[in-house]
């Protein structure tokens, strides 16, 4: 393969594709590769050009809140 793409998608965690093309591709294109893959690490979708491949879920371990409403009664 020719082209070689990384995708990555974070939210509390970071989810993380490999996508390898014989031609170039655009973003949207490489986005529905990824998006395409069952989220179980090493699963792969395909076409006649391209292969996309899920690498796995790292977990954030920085935990962040945020408390809104109403007044909240200090320790």
């Amino acid at each position: 393969m020719k082209y070689k793409y990384y995708y990555d998608e974070w939210s509390q965690d970071t989810r993380k594709y490999i996508i390898e093309s014989n031609v170039e591709l655009t973003e949207q294109e490489i986005q529905d590769m990824a998006l395409s893959c069952s989220m179980v690490e090493g699963s792969t979708y395909s076409d006649k050009n391209s292969k996309a491949t899920f690498r796995g879920t790292e977990y954030g371990d920085d935990t962040q809140i945020e408390i809104t409403g109403d007044w909240v009664k200090e320790d």
